[in-house]
């Protein structure tokens, strides 16, 4: 049973599982692993993906994003090429750089303009804050195609910085009249996604969230996460674009800090990134967000109420002026017991009804509302207009481990533990849990989940041709560690089972 663990881990319950060896068993995952599984996927990275990159000692850049093509070229900025980068840095330092803007079909960049703008209200206590950062050219040279920073320093060689490639935005947008009939109608949440702060998710919490926001009238999702297995991505590819009727965004996340305690900071620029690239100048576009918000894949955002974003948000904003919403975060402790009145097969975020007053990661999040934002310059004025919604009407549920953060423990706290502590009953998830289960996609996953269970559990092989086959997968696993090849082989053994007797 310890190793059938690990081969349910792979199998593909739409057919038969086609990892490789050098995929599953060797080396950790990688960003261009992940473009190599998403080149013939609908989920490909069809827009340049962001980036940490050094700049120096104290300042990392993110993504860059050029503000001087617009659909409509009838815009005047005060320099023809405007490029705003997104920049993680030291707080207490001052920013004194230089930059370069690269041309199209030019093998030498052309100095800008620098200055930079602080977004104080993201600075976290680990002394990391935001910047945006600046750079302009005053005449039209051609198209830029990347920007670079260096300091401000003539014995530094700017040859030699990083440089990003620019994404084209648009600096104006179009306001939809009110006495327009689509405005009723034009609310299209957008989520975009950050792993964890313990960077794990299930095959099961992976797609939980997907059809729950889904079910709440979600239909686009950015994920930015390196952390999801390759397996995951192949089988979400699998489901029928007819019934998810969802586009999903993937980009690869590297961070160059120690993650959990830079988390804060990571999905600030992440969060800046996400409505950087959903602000569009035409509102009448199909493709546009009308809101968008940062969740990781353990926060749900409830209703107890309605049945969805769009309910909530018509009563809460029916003229659609806020700037930001703002949601309480109620921490479920997923090691508290399941409630009584759940049933086998339930998800495991439908069986837990208590929130819990723990000292943990339980901060307000908030959604921004892109149609209040006439300028690419409102972005980054997300205080102004925010009003916080009652947790009665809708809150975001956390599901996560408890823990005593002070004293590491692997189990986190018992019931005895957890009854110590304040917490209150909360049943609106489990208003949709029944919808859950009965939804086209979460029922397709989970037969599948049974049909390959069942196909193993009644057909694992035995006798001595599993056993020379077993040897022989051992012996040439090279490049996977004494520790894991026994493991490793009896999954590589598998996949052989069912291609002789399953196919």
């Amino acid at each position: 049973m310890f190793r059938l663990r690990y081969v349910l881990e792979v199998l593909n319950f739409f057919g038969k599982p086609g990892l490789s060896e050098i995929e599953f068993c060797g080396p950790g995952f990688n960003a261009t692993l992940l473009s190599e599984i998403l080149r013939n996927t609908s989920m490909e990275v069809r827009e340049t993906p962001p980036i940490f990159q050094q700049i120096d000692e104290n300042f990392y850049m993110y993504s860059s994003f050029l503000k001087s093509y617009q659909k409509y070229e009838q815009l005047t900025p005060s320099f023809a090429h405007e490029i705003d980068t997104i920049v993680v840095g030291k707080a207490s330092i001052k920013p004194s750089f230089r930059c370069n803007i690269w041309l199209e079909d030019t093998q030498k960049p052309k100095p800008g303009r620098f200055s930079y703008k602080i977004l104080s209200h993201l600075r976290t206590s680990n002394d990391y804050t935001l910047y945006i950062f600046n750079c302009g050219i005053v005449k039209d040279l051609g198209k830029p195609r990347g920007i670079s920073f260096y300091l401000n320093d003539y014995n530094i060689n700017p040859i030699y910085a990083p440089v990003n490639k620019v994404i084209q935005v648009n600096t104006k947008r179009k306001l939809r009249k009110k006495s327009n009939i689509r405005f009723v109608n034009s609310i299209q949440p957008t989520v975009c996604v950050i792993p964890n702060k313990l960077p794990l998710v299930s095959r099961d919490a992976f797609i939980e969230f997907l059809v729950f926001h889904h079910m709440m009238g979600v239909d686009h999702f950015t994920i930015y996460d390196s952390t999801i297995s390759e397996d995951i991505i192949r089988r979400l590819n699998l489901l029928p674009s007819d019934i998810t009727q969802w586009s999903i965004q993937f980009f690869p996340l590297n961070y160059p800090f120690v993650f959990a305690k830079s988390y804060e900071i990571v999905r600030s620029a992440i969060e800046l990134d996400c409505l950087f690239r959903h602000f569009k100048i035409d509102k009448e576009d199909e493709s546009r967000a009308s809101h968008a918000i940062v969740l990781s894949w353990d926060e749900f955002i409830t209703p107890r109420y309605h049945n969805n974003i769009k309910a909530v948000l018509d009563d809460f904003d029916p003229t659609r002026n806020l700037k930001s919403i703002t949601f309480n975060v109620l921490l479920f402790c997923m090691n508290q017991k399941d409630d009584d009145k759940t049933e086998i097969g339930y998800p495991e975020i439908a069986k837990k009804t208590h929130y819990y007053n723990i000292s943990q990661d339980t901060k307000t999040l908030s959604m921004r509302n892109l149609d209040s934002m006439t300028s690419f310059e409102d972005i980054t004025k997300l205080d102004e207009k925010s009003k916080a919604i009652n947790i009665d009407t809708m809150a975001i549920h956390k599901y996560m481990e408890c823990r005593d953060v002070n004293n590491y423990n692997l189990f986190g706290y018992n019931e005895t533990q957890l009854q110590m502590f304040p917490h209150k009953f909360e049943g609106a998830m489990s208003r949709f849990r029944q919808n859950l289960m009965d939804n086209k996609i979460y029922r397709l996953y989970r037969t599948g989940e049974k049909h390959r269970t069942r196909a193993i559990l009644h057909r694992v092989p035995t006798g001595n041709d599993f056993h020379h086959q077993k040897m022989l997968l051992s012996k040439n696993m090279k490049n996977v560690s004494d520790v894991n090849r026994e493991e490793c082989a009896f999954i590589k053994l598998m996949y052989w089972y069912e291609k002789v007797h399953l196919c």
